[in-house]
């Protein structure tokens, strides 16, 4: 099943935590009470079935203004990778319980009643919002790609592009993984349907062959990011 979604009043919680080891990378989305949405990337410690999970603090510095509203009973968002026979994305929701302040400072968080499981590659479409560069004849535009499948996506150029990327034109796009020190991931892809946009365009792309290891890491990079 591409996306399954489990309860963790039994066993088969197990089988995703396992998975997810102490010192893996996560996103955490912090909601405001006007409902802004404050995403922090930051690392999982460690849980206690049933009990508790324990995630470290993110980065003050970045935290911002969102950082005040790290309270107890706090909605929040986890999402990271999990390793096992299949790469897949773990999500779940849940509240802060308490802030520990030694030996550092740490997020409590209760344990979840249910999460999402997500395996990177049976998952048929992910909808998402991840910004890349569109780079074709020697131009490059600022774009989001708005969901991405193993054999394509689709992007939304607000800006440009009007005369200059047509339908069966090759185009690279680059995307930067945080996981991976601001590394850049880039796809050959081949320009279909093409729209106008407002001031832009918006088209779907077809992924050139042999790129499934790029195009695997996209996918998560989606789910992580998706809202």
């Amino acid at each position: 099943m591409a996306t399954k979604q489990v309860s963790t009043k039994n066993n088969n919680h197990t089988n995703a935590f396992k998975f997810l080891l102490a010192g893996t990378p996560v996103n955490i989305d912090i909601s405001t009470p006007t409902g802004e949405i404050g995403r922090f990337r930051t690392t999982f410690i460690g849980y206690l079935p049933q009990q508790f999970i324990l995630i470290q603090f993110p980065d003050s510095a970045k935290l911002g203004k969102h950082e005040q509203y790290i309270i107890k009973n706090v909605p929040i968002t986890v999402r990271g990778l999990v390793e096992g026979h299949e790469a897949s994305v773990i999500a779940f929701q849940t509240t802060l319980k308490q802030t520990l302040s030694t030996p550092t400072k740490i997020l409590v968080l209760h344990f979840p009643d249910t999460m999402v499981i997500h395996n990177l590659r049976s998952t048929k479409r992910v909808l998402t919002e991840l910004n890349c560069t569109i780079s074709t004849n020697g131009k490059e535009y600022q774009a989001i790609m708005t969901d991405v499948s193993l054999s394509g996506c689709h992007i939304n150029l607000a800006q440009g592009g009007v005369d200059s990327i047509i339908e069966d034109m090759l185009v690279s796009a680059k995307f930067c993984d945080n996981d991976q020190e601001e590394a850049t991931l880039t796809l050959s892809c081949k320009v279909c349907n093409l729209k106008p946009f407002k001031q832009g365009v918006e088209f779907g792309v077809e992924f050139a062959a042999e790129q499934s290891s790029t195009i695997e890491s996209i996918i998560r990079l989606a789910l992580l990011s998706e809202k």
